[in-house]
């Protein structure tokens, strides 16, 4: 059985929640209109000592810890003792008290602000980050991450060598809002060997109908193709080597451009059931191969198709912003109730910081890859202490400190076509057949690291003579 865990880390964040418990840590003029309910509190009853640490205050500090990069719960028990956070004073507890405190309040609580705050930001941000594709309802990105290895703390992680997949702490599979630069659905999975295609079709649950999906050779299927095709999705997805298809209508041709209909797979093999379309123009150096079902030239141009599927790195920018600058590769813990935490409040705070992100660009009047995000997660927690304006102070200082700086994003070209040039597609032209996947055999599990070392040590031991 996998131990799946399905978190939708950023519903909806209101007025009242944020600013109650996050107000005076992370407060940023267009954070602080928000307006929630209060985080679900716990309290003690009956016989025992009373809660000296409360809810609100464990979750602050928490996400304060993350932000100011603050290493393990033993410092963060010796941050709580010596700094007040909001309204909250300093508390003396120990690391265990700690611990048992999160073990016993779960992840369900960040996982509702997660939720609270993905619903306030989508009604809240309006400038969107992209301004293709406007036939689309939404634009997402689909991707997967391996998330680090653990420490070898407990006594079923010693019996594993370093290196080992057992000891990974899992992976996430997620679907990313290309224009709000948000999360939309996160999925933690144990099994970090399980395929992308058994969760892809999860991901994708209560996404708008027309949205438009961006994603890399991973998801490369042609009943998937269909699937989306057929609920009314529109997707972008790069060549994959050696994959057969057949012309059915060019609408435009020159020398290595090409701009046409085509059949994937083999007439007499497997094969899809809807026509896509292929477009192909070249760099000098390199060819760049892209299939859609987008149909229409005119509706997505050739230099649209490029301009997006480069907007599909935006993911793998987002999953190297939870790992390397909020620490998710140092786990402070090794038991994945924990686990489930550190992810969730990574999480929350990226979506905090880039929302803030797009709040500067728009008023600097720049591309949000323009400010820099690390510098700005750098600077964040000096000025929240210090109790600056971050917006006016990255719009005052920014240029100056190369926060607010041209980006060096790779910026791929493609030729713009003119309408008159197109090819018209013929009238009466069949688009759909009757499609033939092949069906694969489930693989073996792979043995572990050791069993592997086991058995080939076993292989090489002579055998012991009979006495």
């Amino acid at each position: 059985m996998h131990d799946t865990v399905s978190t939708q880390l950023l519903p909806a964040v209101s007025c009242e929640q944020v600013r109650t418990h996050l107000t005076t840590a992370l407060t940023v003029p267009s954070v602080t209109a928000l307006q929630t309910s209060e985080l679900p509190t716990h309290q003690r009853t009956g016989r025992g000592r009373p809660l000296h640490l409360q809810p609100g205050h464990l979750w602050l500090g928490l996400l304060w810890a993350m932000l100011e990069g603050i290493q393990g719960y033993s410092a963060l028990t010796r941050y709580l003792a010596t700094h007040p956070l909001g309204s909250f004073a300093p508390v003396c507890l120990t690391t265990s008290a700690l611990l048992q405190r999160l073990q016993h309040a779960g992840y369900e609580p960040l996982q509702q602000l997660f939720g609270s705050l993905g619903t306030w930001l989508h009604a809240y941000l309006a400038p969107p980050a992209c301004d293709l594709a406007p036939f689309a309802s939404r634009i997402v990105a689909l991707d997967e991450t391996k998330l680090d290895a653990v420490v070898r703390r407990l006594p079923w992680q010693r019996q594993h060598r370093l290196g080992d997949p057992a000891l990974l702490a899992g992976k996430l599979a997620a679907v990313f809002d290309i224009r709000a630069q948000r999360w939309l659905r996160v999925q933690y999975l144990a099994d970090t060997v399980r395929n992308c295609k058994q969760e892809a079709l999860s991901l994708l649950t209560d996404l708008p109908w027309h949205s438009l999906l961006l994603f890399d050779l991973g998801y490369f299927s042609f009943p998937f193709f269909d699937y989306l095709t057929e609920r009314g999705y529109f997707w972008i997805s790069r060549y994959r080597e050696k994959t057969n298809y057949r012309l059915l209508h060019v609408y435009y041709r020159h020398h290595e451009i090409l701009d046409a209909l085509v059949w994937l797979g083999c007439e007499q093999g497997v094969r899809s059931g809807y026509a896509v379309r292929l477009v192909r123009f070249g760099s000098g150096t390199q060819l760049y191969l892209y299939f859609t079902n987008v149909l229409d030239p005119l509706q997505l141009p050739m230099a649209d198709i490029a301009r997006l599927y480069a907007r599909r790195w935006d993911i793998e920018l987002a999953f190297l912003t939870i790992k390397d600058l909020f620490g998710l590769q140092q786990w402070w813990s090794s038991q994945r109730p924990l686990i489930l935490q550190q992810i969730a409040v990574v999480l929350i705070l990226a979506q905090l910081l880039q929302a803030l992100r797009l709040h500067i660009a728009a008023q600097a009047d720049c591309d949000p890859f323009d400010v820099s995000l690390p510098l700005l997660v750098d600077h964040l927690p000096h000025l929240l202490r210090a109790r600056l304006d971050p917006v006016s102070w990255v719009l005052t200082h920014g240029k100056h400190l190369r926060i607010l700086r041209p980006s060096s994003r790779y910026r791929v070209v493609a030729p713009s076509i003119p309408p008159e040039h197109l090819i018209p597609l013929p009238v009466g032209l069949k688009l759909t057949r009757r499609a033939r996947y092949v069906t694969y055999k489930p693989r073996p599990p792979r043995p572990s690291y050791n069993s592997h070392k086991r058995k080939s040590s076993s292989q090489k031991r002579p055998p012991s003579k009979a006495p």
